[in-house]
């Protein structure tokens, strides 16, 4: 496995990606942090109104986005993908414009494909191809792919890949 860093331009790039890594997508605003499913299993979306149950594959990727670019923000990701993946926690999803929205440090969504988009509002959309994130990420595009993650567009990016614990 190779911890260095990677700076991408605006390309498609793949990037190997094991059970037990987490890759770490970095612009200057904010990080992103990306780790398989593992294994089959469910998933549970808990909305005001319903619960959702979500069949996930081992490929799947759980993605987690941070508003700022520090030592804190990767370990609040960390936990956040640890919470879901290792513990079953359920991903929340907030009511639109409820306060807690944007005092919301992570959000996390589930699937074979994410979009990152920077005009939603954090924490507040069930659909799980859609996650809110910051400014530098803004339409970047994360597919899952056996044994990697693509990624698409991005400028400048910084990838890491480090191990998952």
């Amino acid at each position: 496995m190779d911890n260095g860093s990677t700076r991408v331009g605006s390309m498609e790039k793949h990037v190997p990606l094991d059970t037990d890594e987490i890759l770490f997508i970095r612009s200057t605003d904010g990080v992103i942090g990306v780790v398989k499913s593992g294994c089959v299993q469910q998933l549970f979306i808990e909305t005001f109104e319903d619960e959702i149950v979500m069949a996930i594959s081992a490929e799947d990727l759980l993605v987690a986005s941070g508003f700022s670019n520090d030592g804190i923000t990767t370990k609040a990701i960390v936990c956040t993908l640890s919470l879901i993946r290792d513990a079953g926690s359920p991903l929340i999803v907030l009511p639109k414009d409820h306060p807690a929205s944007s005092r919301l440090r992570v959000v996390a969504s589930v699937g074979k494909r994410t979009v990152v988009r920077c005009d939603i509002e954090r924490g507040t959309h069930p659909e799980q191809d859609v996650l809110c994130g910051p400014a530098g990420l803004n339409g970047l595009e994360i597919v899952a792919a056996k044994g990697a993650v693509v990624l698409r567009g991005g400028n400048s990016l910084i990838i890491e890949r480090k191990p998952f614990r």
